[in-house]
């Protein structure tokens, strides 16, 4: 069981780093496929792109969170990644409140306070995970740590992180599976003031294909690996044979990503 970290202004210095690049770069390439930023046509707002980025942010970063673990399992020279996971939970959480708040507060052309339904899944998934992201981040503070326990805190960490995943998961695919697939299926039409390149897919996608790849790692090591669900924590790293399994699988699964990611940047290419 991992201990509570001790705050460390350098980790939180690296991962705002990371997280800084990761926005410039997903807001480069929405500049480059919407055609604007900040100056959206009479049918969009303002932040709506702005926000597209903050959102491939915190997703990134969450999803980072689950990734670290098996990335110091399988390359040694990574290890000291691992001292970044809570770091990027929490840089993560808040790129993903902000995008919450800008979805709500900031964008009534696109999203209509009548619009929000958290009766469907996408939205409720999206509230329930921005509580529980709430929930952890006041629970990472030492003195609340002393009250639960080193037991309880790291139960209610590792089972609500999976939580937030999860969620992460339904919200992104059940708001944007369809769009996905139209995308995929059907040659794109013609460019629009909201959209300039319609042939690039969307940052969404990207992100997805992202979010899904280490869903599918972690639950290859929770099947076939650690063979339970995680009720129990198991160390494989010292186990020669689990380790190998579990490295190839992960490269061999990497391998597949970026095949997606090549397949789906040249889709439209010609």
């Amino acid at each position: 069981m991992e201990g509570h970290k001790p705050f460390s202004g350098r980790d939180y210095f690296i991962t705002l780093f990371v997280a800084l690049i990761l926005f410039v770069l997903f807001s480069s390439y929405l500049l480059v496929r919407r055609g604007y930023y900040f100056d959206a046509p009479p049918t969009a707002d303002m932040l709506y792109v702005p926000n597209k980025a903050l959102a491939g942010v915190g997703m990134v970063m969450l999803a980072l969170t689950f990734l670290v673990g098996p990335i110091t399992r399988y390359f040694d020279r990574f290890d000291k990644w691992l001292g970044l996971r809570k770091e990027l939970g929490i840089v993560g959480a808040f790129f993903i409140a902000a995008h919450a708040i800008i979805s709500y507060a900031a964008l009534p052309k696109k999203f209509p306070a009548e619009w929000y339904s958290f009766a469907e899944a996408e939205f409720a998934a999206g509230l329930v995970g921005i509580v529980l992201l709430v929930f952890l981040f006041v629970i990472s503070f030492q003195k609340i740590i002393g009250l639960l326990g080193p037991a309880r805190w790291w139960f209610l960490q590792r089972w609500g992180m999976r939580l937030v995943i999860l969620l992460a998961v339904i919200h992104v695919f059940d708001m944007k599976w369809a769009g996905w697939v139209k995308w995929l299926t059907k040659a794109p039409a013609a460019p629009t003031l909201e959209l300039a390149n319609p042939w690039m897919p969307g940052l969404g996608l990207y992100v997805g294909l992202f979010l899904g790849w280490v869903v599918l790692v972690r639950l290859y090591e929770t099947l076939f690996l650690f063979k339970n669900i995680g009720i129990v924590s198991k160390e494989i790293s010292t186990d020669l044979v689990l380790r190998t399994r579990g490295r190839r699988f992960f490269l061999a699964s990497f391998a597949l990503l970026a095949a997606g990611y090549f397949f789906v940047t040249l889709r439209w290419v010609w």
